[in-house]
């Protein structure tokens, strides 16, 4: 009988570690602004940040990036196409946005959701954005989804 309590105790205690060992952090950023130097700070900045910080705690960083408001036109590939080929900063804002957001992507895993409802007002069709970005979904259809999995919720508008 001491045996089996000695293997019982050492099986929950080995579970205990290997659920240690396993955390993860998530987020969901809910995107609005409109301000490009305000996106850099906020977001792709404090991305950076906080997967550094659990890096090095070893906990895993999951993020999710949904679009909305003002936010649309940073991630509009095809300026030329869209509403907002008239905007005589964006082409610059894009020039430096891309590489950032294909950053994010490819190292960070970062996910980026636009709200179908706001791109139809916007005027805005899936084949003008990056190939990164999702398009299928409501901007809260997406919120709630995302804290259902355990994401917390950061607004940034």
């Amino acid at each position: 009988m001491r045996v089996i309590k000695r293997l019982l105790v050492g099986v929950l205690l080995m579970s205990v570690a290997v659920l240690a060992s396993a955390e993860e952090r998530k987020i969901v950023y809910d995107l609005k602004l409109g301000n490009a130097d305000r996106v850099v700070g906020y977001l792709f900045d404090d991305i950076k940040y906080n997967a550094a910080h659990y890096a090095e705690r070893g906990i895993d960083f999951s993020v999710a990036v949904v679009i909305s408001g003002q936010a649309y036109k940073f991630f509009v590939e095809d300026i030329e196409n869209s509403p907002y080929k008239n905007d005589p900063e964006l082409r610059a804002i894009q020039a430096r946005f891309r590489p950032i957001l294909e950053e994010l992507v490819e190292d960070y895993g970062v996910e980026f959701n636009m709200c179908v409802v706001g791109m139809e007002r916007q005027g805005l069709s899936t084949d003008l954005l990056y190939s990164f970005v999702e398009a299928e979904k409501s901007q809260p259809i997406y919120l709630i989804d995302y804290q259902a999995e355990g994401y917390a919720y950061l607004p940034l508008h």
